[in-house]
């Protein structure tokens, strides 16, 4: 199964109450964001954790990965040796991440203070599951992530990735290691870049990375890479001089995983009659969507409404993820040998709201319509490479045969995007 949930949390012991003694107080958006993140981790039925630490033994070259049927720590490190956390280890995940990641070596160790600072919150939600931790890649974070979301794939339970690390540790003068100019531009950059457009994260220059006193920047790399998603902060501050941010990366839907089986069952026999649709409160209700198909990150199809035209979600999918995949004019039908390699994501669309002005639209957060001559253009947001909105209206224009020039109508509207 596929991966169906991950996270960027920080590890700052103080968060945990029993070393924080009241300090833990000054981070509280913190550790509200990581109590959500846990409920969301034990909601999705996690099974399994992999964890990715900076903190655990780290390589040149490689990875280390925890070996043992029970992976324990305590944060006696913190003074308080009392608080023990133990919890039982994978032993066919953690070989197959050990056979198959480049420089992989098995390694025996107590739980660092990376994984066990994010474990505390999940066994105070009541998660009960298997471990695996990780050191975090010093190279090529994103390959590691490609191969890991492919290992994965050959496991049948739920399982979650929580990358941990904190940002910038030069964010206050008198924080741990002093303020640098780079600190709070590079906290900004990560931010900005996982509220807009992710892969901006990778182009960090190193020397703004090691000038900032990062600990987490390839951990989050490595879970960006493992899959596509459509993140989003539940807090970030630096009361101590240090970033720390909580961030859910993805989390999987069903709604393009009925997508998928529209569409492959059409390419193989024709039709859908033998379907029975979801029961799911979700796919219920009565909304406009898109379907989006890409292949080699690159888009295969993509066809939706303005308007829901069905009696619900379920019906709404099923013909767009079949008119994505054989009438899109811009592509070739899809062929059923295809679909293995290609991904598919649904974007489900808010209520339309008239606009008067560029001013009013974000391309990060609404897509838009454009209406002109009876012709009508529309974009979604959250596009690479679209960063204004004038590029967003000029191209949804074009796409209804509309002059630049041209005086237009003009909605905005939300969406939430689902990936598989």
């Amino acid at each position: 199964m596929p991966l169906v949930y991950s996270a960027f949390v920080p590890h700052p012991p103080i968060v945990v109450p029993e070393i924080g003694r009241g300090e833990e107080a000054k981070c509280s958006q913190t550790l509200e964001a990581y109590r959500e993140i846990a409920r969301k981790l034990v909601q999705a039925q996690v099974e399994t954790v992999l964890f990715v630490s900076p903190h655990a033994t780290l390589l040149r070259k490689g990875v280390t990965i925890l070996q043992g049927d029970e992976l324990f720590g305590d944060f006696a490190a913190f003074g308080v040796p009392k608080v023990k956390l133990s919890f039982p280890g994978h032993r066919l995940l953690t070989e197959a991440l050990a056979a198959q990641l480049p420089e992989a070596f098995l390694h025996s160790e107590k739980l660092d203070h990376g994984a066990l600072v994010p474990l505390y919150f999940l066994q105070e939600a009541g998660w009960q599951g298997k471990l695996v931790e990780m050191s975090m890649p010093l190279n090529d974070p994103e390959l590691y992530g490609q191969k890991i979301a492919q290992i994965l794939k050959g496991f049948a339970e739920r399982i979650a990735l929580v990358a941990s690390g904190d940002l910038s540790h030069r964010l206050k003068e008198e924080g741990p290691s002093g303020l640098h100019p780079s600190g709070p531009k590079l906290d900004q950059w990560i931010v900005n870049s996982l509220a807009r457009d992710p892969s901006e994260i990778k182009r960090i220059p190193e020397k703004m990375a090691e000038e900032g006193g990062e600990c987490g920047w390839r951990s989050l790399r490595l879970a960006l890479a493992l899959q596509e998603g459509m993140p989003k902060i539940f807090s970030y501050e630096g009361p101590f001089g240090v970033g720390y941010m909580v961030a859910e990366l993805y989390q999987s839907s069903p709604l393009p995983s009925w997508a998928r089986l529209c569409l492959e069952t059409y390419l193989e026999e024709g039709s859908t009659r033998k379907l029975t649709p979801p029961a799911g409160e979700e796919f219920q209700l009565r909304r406009a969507c898109f379907v989006t198909l890409k292949k080699g990150g690159e888009l295969r199809g993509c066809i939706g409404t303005t308007e829901p035209w069905r009696d619900n979600l379920a019906q709404e999918i099923e013909h767009n993820a079949i008119s994505a995949g054989t009438q899109d004019p811009r592509f070739w039908p899809v062929e059923s040998s295809e679909m293995s390699s290609t991904t598919i994501s649904v974007d489900v669309l808010g209520e339309m709201e008239k606009i008067g002005s560029l001013n009013e639209l974000d391309p990060w957060r609404y897509g838009v319509v454009v209406r002109g001559r009876g012709r009508t253009g529309l974009l979604l947001p959250h596009l690479e490479g679209i960063n204004t909105a004038e590029e967003q209206v000029n191209i949804a224009k074009q796409k209804a045969g509309l002059r630049l020039e041209e005086p237009v109508e003009m909605r905005r509207f939300e969406v939430m995007r689902y990936f598989e």
